[in-house]
């Protein structure tokens, strides 16, 4: 069954999710008047207990966005306001440097067999509109034809219907799309949970290869144009 569609997680996949948390903590520790080093140190803690939380299915999605930031307000003894106002500050301030390499280059290589592109992207401190965003404003959008954020769906990664929301969207079935991200449980077990073709971005792979019926591992974002050609034949 030929492929129509390609999912692409967000940060870490084409986006640099470091330079965005960094500049978050100068936005942040501005706004505090405290040591940046220790508003990130903040900001990892509390991405570390929330992926954990995820991960075994307890952070309720319809408040994914707000649990995130009122962890992160309470960690540090601040109002809620400024975490969103760090989040806003460092969409606007952060460069081109955020955009990962290679990543125009394969949504464009993906668009050029035809195939429909989205992105399906989890939310933490700022919301997915801010992405979308940061997509708008670095090019990427032209190559991107739907965005799925978890602040906007009400699900987020390795949930199911997460991956199940652009289906609908395109009309295509599960073995009919592939989806690709960093992130060995919530992007490749999660699509492969919810029946799609996956991709897992391991930098320490050495090679393009099959490590699952429908899953494969790739060094780099770019081995998904390989990963078509092998399973489009």
């Amino acid at each position: 069954m030929s492929m129509k569609l390609v999912s692409f997680d967000v940060w870490n996949t084409l986006l640099d999710i470091n330079v965005m948390l960094d500049s978050m903590a100068v936005e942040l520790s501005k706004l505090m008047g405290a040591c940046v080093l220790d508003v990130a140190e903040a900001i990892m803690l509390t991405r570390e207990r929330i992926k954990v939380m995820r991960a075994r299915g307890q952070d309720n999605p319809k408040r994914a966005l707000e649990n995130s930031q009122e962890m992160l307000a309470e960690l540090l003894g601040i109002d809620v306001e400024l975490v969103k106002r760090a989040g806003a500050g460092a969409v606007l301030n952060v460069n081109e440097g955020i955009v990962l390499p290679g990543a125009k280059e394969v949504l464009e290589g993906v668009k050029r067999k035809g195939l429909k592109v989205a992105v399906i992207g989890n939310v933490m401190f700022w919301p997915g509109s801010y992405t979308r965003l940061l997509l708008e404003r670095f090019g990427l959008m032209n190559y991107i034809d739907r965005t799925f954020f978890a602040d906007e769906v009400l699900a987020y990664k390795p949930m199911p219907e997460t991956f199940r929301k652009p289906l609908e969207a395109f009309g295509v079935k599960p073995e009919q799309a592939i989806h690709i991200g960093d992130t060995y449980a919530e992007d490749f077990e999660g699509a492969l949970n919810a029946g799609l073709w996956a991709v897992w971005i391991n930098p320490g792979a050495e090679e393009i290869r099959k490590i699952h019926e429908r899953g494969f591992e790739v060094p780099k974002v770019e081995g998904i144009l390989e990963v078509l050609e092998n399973i489009c034949d």
